[in-house]
């Protein structure tokens, strides 16, 4: 989904016009991605429109040279983080499409074999619970690797932080995820 160079330049001219195609062109994307930070449609929405702001405000600071998508995403991510450190309430939606109906729910826990459906269904719920109950850098890399898709130097870029620490902290999400399993399995047998 590449913006085509002659939008953005009417863009950059305040083409009421072009502003209304460019923003029916990420409509969807940027409503899920917020939501996924939200998990509320009205701040999902709200977070949209701040972002169709900051955009309009920012668009003649855009290098044509470029390529559009990731300026929105990193405008879009930053919006969203600001908002999560202003609300306690962080979930994050593990049953939002990532591509061709395939959840973060389904990334993190596979459904191989189908005798163990039921058993992954009830993992998957433990999954959503206690990854509400990670922090929030832990669960803001895990959506943007699973979620959004974006490799280690992608999600480094677009968070202003070391590769490393992002490797880190993708690392220790899995780890606190992977332990909350396996006490609950305990407890279970």
């Amino acid at each position: 989904m590449e913006v085509d160079n002659i939008l953005i330049v009417k863009c950059k001219k305040y083409d009421k016009h072009s502003f209304k195609l460019l923003f029916q062109m990420y409509e969807k994307y940027l409503y899920y991605l917020c939501y996924s930070y939200t998990q509320n449609q009205q701040d999902a929405l709200d977070l949209v429109q701040e972002i169709y702001i900051k955009v309009f405000n920012n668009i003649k600071k855009f290098d044509d040279s470029l390529p559009f998508h990731p300026w929105i995403r990193k405008i879009s991510v930053n919006t969203c983080l600001n908002f999560k450190r202003t609300i306690k309430n962080n979930v994050v939606s593990l049953n939002q499409s990532i591509n061709n109906d395939i959840t973060l729910e389904d990334v993190l826990v596979s459904e191989d074999d189908v005798e163990d459906e039921i058993i992954k269904l009830e993992i998957k719920d433990i999954i959503k619970s206690n990854l509400k109950e990670i922090p929030e850098k832990y669960r803001i890399v895990i959506v943007l690797r699973y979620y959004e898709n974006l490799n280690y130097n992608e999600i480094a870029k677009l968070l202003d932080k070391p590769l490393g620490t992002v490797k880190t902290e993708i690392y220790r999400a899995k780890a606190l995820l992977k332990d909350k399993l396996k006490t609950i399995m305990e407890v279970e047998t």
